[in-house]
């Protein structure tokens, strides 16, 4: 649902660099590219960016109150 404030497996803050590579990804730029410039070099960053699936529009519809 929402991107996790550091990777889940070696515990590199990730969260804050979540909405510029959503940003630039979406202008045309390719994820390689742009996980380069923001500096994700270990695979398992990588894979967190890369398998995220942007949900949280889709969640907060259900929300109680």
């Amino acid at each position: 649902m929402i991107i996790p404030i550091r990777c889940l497996s070696c515990g590199k803050p990730i969260g804050h660099l979540w909405e510029e590579f959503k940003r630039r990804t979406a202008q045309g730029e390719s994820p390689k590219k742009v996980m380069d410039d923001l500096g994700l070099v270990r695979y398992c960053c990588r894979a967190q960016f890369m398998g995220h699936i942007d949900l949280i529009d889709e969640v907060a519809k259900f929300k109680r109150g």
